[in-house]
């Protein structure tokens, strides 16, 4: 899927946060605080990156899956996509 520049800024957005956070994790480390503040921020790296993941996916089953929809072989090969990332976040 080719993505236009306007639905493109939102995910770097959300990808430039993320880096942010983690290069914090690790200025609070080199100043020696406090564990459980690094490991609050660790948790929000985390929830911060299953909101990104969320909304990739959401963009793919809107666009790609449904675009795939009118062709059979196209849409089983979306399926067969979502049910192997599907398994793989699960491990």
């Amino acid at each position: 899927m080719e993505r236009a520049c306007h639905e493109s800024a939102p995910l770097l957005s959300r990808v430039n946060r993320v880096v942010g956070q983690v290069q914090g994790i690790g200025r609070m480390i080199g100043e020696n605080r406090d564990c459980p503040e690094i490991l609050n921020t660790i948790a929000a790296v985390h929830s911060a990156l299953r909101g990104l993941e969320a909304k990739l996916l959401e963009d793919h089953v809107r666009h790609c899956v449904h675009e795939a929809a009118s062709d059979p072989l196209k849409l089983e090969g979306r399926l067969e996509e979502m049910i192997t990332l599907y398994k793989r976040r699960q491990s």
